[in-house]
């Protein structure tokens, strides 16, 4: 079950962590190496114990274990590291990414946000819980009113009364959290020294 609830903002801003990938690396006997990445995009892994600093903080982490059952149910997540289709400083525009271009029938395209360095590949990452109320439209340059299309909040889908025109390019600024779930069943506490640090809460995130 996914639910719809934010892990608490302030414990998740002192939380330590961030993007993680998986690489299978083979060392031949000349001591060459043969590296293989396994994911074409991360999974972000944090321990939110470190965010934990007052009573109140850790009361409402309880909360949360217990609604979310352990690893059993997930929910979003902000990485304050990551969270907006711009750069942090700024604010989303609605021309911050392009996410297709029309061709004359399709009504639905899916939030994407893109990656580069100089002139390397770019990588394409796929938002599917943009935050509401942040997301604007744009249509080759021009900027969507919010009754000329619908937000899925839980997808990151846009859908169109009509579709777009052939070739039109269909852009996007927004913030946004991530899926993600507990990866403990188990949350034990001392009340003497948990302010310290002394306990492990790892949360991971869930692909879609």
């Amino acid at each position: 079950m996914f639910i719809n609830e934010r892990f608490p903002e302030d414990i998740g801003y002192g939380s330590s962590g961030g993007p993680a990938y998986n690489t299978s690396v083979v060392v031949a006997r000349s001591g060459k190496e043969q590296r293989n990445a396994n994911w074409s995009f991360p999974r972000c892994e944090f321990d939110v114990a470190s965010g934990v600093k007052e009573m109140d903080e850790l009361e409402r982490l309880l909360d949360m274990f217990h609604i979310a059952v352990g690893k059993a149910h997930t929910f979003r997540f902000k990485d304050h590291s990551d969270y907006k289709s711009c750069k942090l400083a700024n604010d989303p525009n609605f021309d911050d990414q392009q996410i297709g271009a029309g061709d004359g029938s399709t009504k639905v395209f899916q939030l994407y946000k893109i990656y580069t360095f100089g002139t390397y590949t770019r990588r394409s990452r796929k938002i599917t819980k943009p935050v509401i109320g942040t997301v604007s439209i744009g249509i080759d340059g021009t900027e969507q009113p919010t009754s000329n299309y619908s937000v899925d909040y839980t997808t990151g889908e846009i859908t169109f009364d009509s579709a777009p025109s052939y070739g039109a390019k269909v852009t996007a600024g927004y913030e946004f959290d991530v899926e993600a779930r507990f990866d403990t069943d188990s949350l034990p506490i001392n009340l003497e020294d948990y302010n310290n640090g002394s306990v492990d809460v790892p949360v991971i995130e869930v692909k879609r």
